[in-house]
């Protein structure tokens, strides 16, 4: 083997040596003739162990590292780091930076020293090239896509962060620009604390306003799924909370729970003004309206059943409070009103309905009890209409008025009405005399027994189908009769109407 090998070595450098020689003893050739054609020839076959001749070597091709290759403007020495990103814009993936950048001049347009490009189109109408979709095309544009600066948020080349931005997360771009105020307060919206503005606000545009990408309470129902099955069975709707949770939520950060915009009850005053007049200035107030939440602790901010945005019907909201013996403002204790009703089944009217705001006011007034109109709270009082507000909102004030009657009241000796004759005088008997307001074991809510400052003054009232009997200490035993006049006072052991 090593014999062959210095045999062909030898043999190729005789030839290289015999080369030059032969091309200086070459004489200079007249004008050739054109040559007699010959048949071709096949090549002639090495003898067996003789070395295999190589090939000229101006027939062999190319390397491809030789090749003529495309230029490129990333190279060792410029712009190295080039598509090395996570996230590579196409034109720079694809090497192709004349897209966006033309050179000015195409023979010094790769070198390093001497290149100089500007831009394909205006920053504006370059982006435009390759995504058709226009930015700008709604009513509301984000300022940077309005006047075309896309490269504010987005880096034209590479960037960590999705969509090419600049920086992340995307509320570190919004702060560029906007105020660094969204994450002051106590509470923060979730978005706005992982930074994500996007979430809620398209940065490019949208038809509706601050970008939003969905409107009013759809924006928030993108999240808050649980709301919106909550919320859309229900019959009453917050007006605020139909049209747009912001109205009392604040979609970024405020101080207050829940985001509100300001604490209740001043947020609920901002619409209704003369709520805040009522509580503000009432005379004997309602504690509701003045302990922990307020508002909220009869009413449903969103949506609810019952109107008036009521959680429950007024009395069962009322009978959350008042199962236990209370305190009133004025120093009185209250009775536990469920335990009296459940043991006193001859309801007044409004009771019935489960309507206690038929007679008092949750927010406040100028009436004991809280009371919507006038009612008197002594024993005694000289008769005035405009005194028995309350019950005459019901109830004919005829009753009071017309001494003689057969048709007005029940409540008559033959033809005079007992009603004028208790209530109507200076020294009149008010209507708390004799009825109970709320409930009672008797028909007509008359009382058990009368309070009479300290002392409870029994009745003794019973009635008959065409009458009643009664000896409170009040007055002597008395009788009435509808159908014939009873001559009083009365036996009370054996008097009867029937």
């Amino acid at each position: 083997m090593i014999v062959r090998v210095v045999v062909l070595l030898g043999g190729l450098a005789a030839s290289l040596m015999a080369l030059p020689a032969a091309a200086h003893a070459q004489p200079k050739a007249a004008p050739p003739s054109a040559p007699a054609p010959q048949a071709p020839t096949a090549p002639a076959k090495p003898a067996p162990g003789a070395p295999v001749p190589a090939r000229p070597t101006s027939a062999a091709p190319a390397p491809v590292a030789q090749r003529a290759a495309k230029p490129s403007c990333v190279t060792g020495a410029c712009h190295s780091q080039m598509g090395q990103a996570r996230y590579v814009h196409g034109p720079v993936a694809a090497g192709e930076c004349t897209k966006c950048h033309t050179p000015k001049d195409e023979k010094t347009a790769y070198d390093g020293e001497k290149h100089a490009f500007r831009m394909a189109r205006a920053e504006r109408d370059l982006c435009y090239m390759c995504h058709e979709q226009r930015m700008d095309s709604q009513k509301v544009v984000h300022g940077p896509v309005r006047f075309g600066l896309c490269g504010a948020c987005h880096d034209p080349h590479q960037s960590p962060y999705r969509y090419r931005l600049r920086k992340s997360p995307p509320s570190q771009l919004c702060y560029q620009c906007h105020d660094r105020d969204k994450t002051l307060e106590r509470e923060v919206h979730g978005p706005v604390a992982e930074g994500q503005c996007v979430a809620c606000h398209d940065p490019h545009t949208s038809p509706y306003p601050y970008r939003l990408v969905k409107q009013g309470p759809e924006l928030c129902y993108t999240c808050h799924t649980e709301k919106r099955a909550e919320f859309t069975p229900k019959r009453f709707g917050h007006v605020p909370a139909r049209l747009d949770c912001s109205n009392c939520h604040d979609p970024h950060t405020s101080p207050n729970p829940y985001r509100v915009q300001r604490s209740v009850p001043e947020l609920c005053f901002g619409c209704h003004p003369d709520k805040k007049t009522q509580v503000g200035t009432a005379r004997t107030d309602h504690e509701a309206v003045k302990i922990e939440r307020r508002c909220l602790n009869c009413h449903d901010p969103h949506f609810t059943n019952f109107p008036k945005q009521l959680q429950d019907t007024p009395m069962v909201l009322c009978l959350r409070c008042h199962d236990r013996e209370r305190k009133a403002t004025d120093g009185k204790m209250l009775v536990n009103m469920k335990a009296f009703l459940g043991e006193h089944r001859d309801w007044h009217g409004p009771i019935r309905q489960q309507d206690c705001a038929a007679c008092h006011d949750p927010h406040g007034t100028d009436n004991f009890r809280i009371l919507r109109r006038p009612y008197p709270q002594e024993f005694y009082a000289p008769f005035a209409r405009e005194q028995y507000g309350l019950c005459f909102g019901c109830h004919e004030p005829t009753l009071a008025l017309e001494r003689s009657t057969t048709t007005l009241t029940g409540f008559r000796n033959g033809s005079e009405s007992l009603h004028f004759r208790h209530v109507n005088q200076i020294k009149g008997r008010t209507c708390r005399a004799c009825h109970e307001t709320h409930a009672s074991h008797r028909p007509k809510h008359i009382r058990e027994g009368v309070p009479f400052g300290g002392w409870e003054v029994k009745t003794n009232y019973v009635k008959y189908a065409n009458g009643g009997k009664c000896a409170p200490g009040c007055h002597v035993p008395r009788g009435y009769n509808r159908k014939q006049t009873v001559q009083n006072p009365i036996d009370y052991r054996t008097f009867t109407a029937d």
